[in-house]
């Protein structure tokens, strides 16, 4: 049996970035390597499995790798350990590896503007790298300005449109994102002060705003007394069946990340490609989301709209929810446009470079 290991500083975050790492992971098992990944508990196993839904029981952890990758070790050391597999999937924290298994994929996440070390290093790295692989065409653009173009593929995040159902709606209006994302500002400040003035003309509607953080944490807080006296409910860390019904029921999905950001100046603080978007659109949320980023890439003629600003939000939502057949058109037509982004979809394309 062929044998991988696997890598992610970030773990922990258990973010989107996250579930991608753990289902490239399923998948690679279920394609019939014995996969490893390079962590000490399985703390952050379990919690994945409850907020990702995913099942992840053939996955071992490997403590020693964790160390030499977050440590530091030998090249001799890396050598020894990289060498026994057949494939090593590694995130990359805005660094290049020294990996020495047969295939070496590393994968980038964030659109770092420049990759960390030294350049004649960073070439003797490369030789060894099989593919350099990024979440989005996005990412791809940014990074390429430093690293070879020749090793790039796009590997767009694995949504399990599958999962979620469009049920019947409701007049809420949901957001999903960490309320601290250690990358980049979800903005939920702005989606509050965008329902606010929505609610003027729209009285009959409520929000949501789900994701991962802490209930006494300063962003929660915050957002909390900007809710007051609105239909707007701060849900902290549901789990993977919580979002399912929120999505099912919800005419649409709102999402800030990148509100007043010069995505050339400052490209890792917009959303890189945009998960909970096409898990929303797969539920039959229409998305208006930001437009900047990876949002651009997932979104087409008559599957969303990309917004500048608040107004934008409100308008844009206000033009097609006063319309009832143009909501169940773009209804279907997002449900039609997520499949892009399927389980099927990114198993297909792991296996030309897997």
């Amino acid at each position: 049996m062929k044998k991988a290991l696997l890598f992610d500083p970030y773990l922990d975050t258990l973010g989107g970035g996250e579930r991608y790492f753990l289902t490239f992971a399923e998948v690679l098992s279920s394609l019939g390597y014995r996969v490893e990944v390079a962590w000490g508990s399985s703390a952050e196993i379990d919690k994945a499995r409850d907020r990702f839904g995913l099942k992840l029981d053939n996955i071992t952890l490997n403590s020693q790798a964790l160390s030499l990758f977050t440590k530091g070790g030998s090249l001799l050391e890396k050598l020894i350990l990289t060498s026994k597999y057949d494939l090593i999937f590694y995130v990359s924290d805005g660094s290049l590896p020294f990996l020495f298994s047969k295939n070496n994929l590393v994968h980038f996440q964030v659109p770092f503007k420049k990759i960390g070390g030294n350049s004649l290093i960073n070439q003797l790295k490369l030789l060894l790298i099989h593919k350099l692989v990024y979440n989005s065409k996005f990412t791809q653009n940014v990074i390429e300005k430093s690293l070879p173009k020749s090793k790039g593929f796009v590997l767009y995040p694995p949504i399990d449109t599958e999962s979620f159902v469009s049920g019947k709606k409701e007049n809420l209006i949901i957001g999903v994102g960490r309320f601290a994302s250690p990358s980049h500002n979800k903005h939920q400040d702005i989606l509050i002060e965008a329902f606010r003035e929505f609610y003027k003309t729209h009285p009959d509607f409520h929000m949501v705003l789900a994701g991962g953080g802490s209930n006494d944490s300063p962003e929660v807080t915050n957002l909390v007394n900007m809710a007051k006296g609105f239909p707007v409910e701060i849900r902290v860390n549901p789990n993977f069946t919580e979002l399912k019904e929120l999505y099912g029921k919800a005419k649409f999905f709102w999402h800030a990340a990148g509100f007043g950001v010069d995505e050339e100046k400052d490209p890792e603080k917009v959303e890189h490609f945009g998960m909970t978007t096409v898990e929303a659109m797969s539920a039959g949320c229409i998305p208006i989301v930001i437009a900047k980023g990876g949002q651009k890439e997932i979104l087409t003629v008559n599957t969303g709209f990309l917004c500048a600003d608040v107004r934008d939000i409100v308008s844009y939502t206000s033009e097609i929810v006063d319309d009832t057949q143009l909501l169940v058109n773009f209804s279907k037509n997002v449900i039609s446009r997520s499949l892009n982004f399927s389980l099927i979809q990114f198993s297909r394309a792991m296996k030309t470079i897997v």
